[in-house]
């Protein structure tokens, strides 16, 4: 009996071999444990500590031990996000040669169709990787994310809220008091501007609450402003101190390490990340906004995917768990194949408030 390369089982091992799309955000700080993370149901659940800064009690020798209360945690069951897209493949296009293929080509049009499904699956999946950086972005930026779930129809749609916070105010937004000032010296003295008291401001309120801060993620208008600040320039240049240190690294096709940088004993990376997408309107957008500033640290969080369920060919639900899964639509009049690809994505926090954001910093 021939393989039919259209069975759902078969295109999900397909899917499986195709490597994912590397992006920033959702890599560096939404990893996914394939073991935990991708659930057989249509929701996901979220569970992070709130984590606490308690200390031991000094006690008297007579009294023992005094009890102490363990750290909350919270749980929450979420529904992820829905991303799906597919990609069309007429009876003409495998009769035709195929884009790279040989001028005298033999391939027949079956031949032809397993090479464009797989074709189609990688570039459904990069698609998908993409929107899931977003998302990623998203969530770190508001402490949570609105998901906006379009339909044929642009003023019909559905939005899918997640939130990592209670009350009103996001806890994890830094406000500077004013925008950014540059460094400012007279005759040989220094004084520093406002920039790195917002960053050394930025660093207290996680370390405070027992959060870890190893890097800075900033917008490329933010790399610009600080290298143009004339103290942070000259103590670079100064090898008589470990000021920070100018050595410019690539971390990726969108990111890369400006310099690092000593806040007050604490030397941190500042990393550019430059990052962008073309939207539904075909304009090239930014993933992080103008004048942002991130003070974070890797592996916080978790990039969870919920189970997919859909109608195949026997006119039944079928459920499937995966960070990627396929279907195979085909049409008789006119005659059409169709290649969708589904995932479920949810990012989340492993601990409450793990990041800070400053958003509209510079003058």
């Amino acid at each position: 009996m021939p393989l039919n390369i259209y069975n759902t089982y078969y295109m999900l091992g397909a899917v499986e071999e195709i490597p994912l799309e590397h992006t920033f955000f959702r890599n560096r700080y939404f990893p996914t444990n394939k073991e935990s993370d991708i659930f057989g149901t249509a929701r996901v659940l979220a569970d992070y500590k709130e984590r606490s800064q308690k200390i031991a009690p000094f006690v008297l020798p007579r009294i023992g031990a005094i009890p102490g209360t363990r750290d909350g945690f919270s749980v929450y069951e979420l529904e992820p996000a829905n991303i799906a897209v597919s990609m069309p493949l007429t009876l003409d296009q495998l009769q035709n040669r195929g884009f790279g293929e040989s001028l005298l080509s033999t391939r027949t049009p079956e031949e032809r169709a397993r090479i464009l499904l797989m074709q189609d699956l990688t570039e459904l999946s990069n698609r998908i990787s993409r929107a899931e950086e977003l998302l990623a972005v998203k969530t770190i930026l508001d402490n949570g994310a609105v998901m906006r779930h379009q339909s044929d129809n642009p003023n019909i749609y559905r939005d899918i809220t997640a939130k990592f916070y209670d009350g009103v105010n996001n806890p994890a937004l830094y406000t500077p008091a004013n925008t950014w000032s540059h460094s400012t010296k007279s005759g040989e003295t220094w004084t520093k501007g406002s920039w790195f008291t917002d960053m050394c401001n930025m660093i207290k309120q996680l370390t405070s609450k027992g959060r870890k801060v190893r890097e800075f993620v900033v917008s490329p208008d933010v790399g610009d402003f600080l290298m143009d600040d004339g103290w942070l320039c000259e103590m670079l240049d100064n090898r008589r101190a470990e000021i920070g240190r100018l050595d410019p690294a690539r971390l990726g096709e969108d990111a890369y390490e400006l310099c690092t940088i000593n806040f007050n004993g604490r030397v941190l990376p500042i990393i550019v990340y430059e990052g962008s997408y073309e939207d539904n309107a075909g304009n090239d957008t930014k993933y992080l906004p103008d004048e942002t500033v991130i003070a974070i640290a890797p592996d916080v969080g978790r990039g969870l995917y919920g189970a997919v369920s859909q109608v195949e060919k026997d006119d039944k639900f079928h459920t499937y768990a995966g960070m990627r899964v396929p279907q195979h639509i085909a049409t008789q009049r006119p005659p059409a194949l169709e290649t969708q690809l589904t995932a479920r994505p949810l990012f989340v926090p492993k601990v409450a408030n793990p990041w800070c954001v400053a958003k509209n910093v510079l003058p």
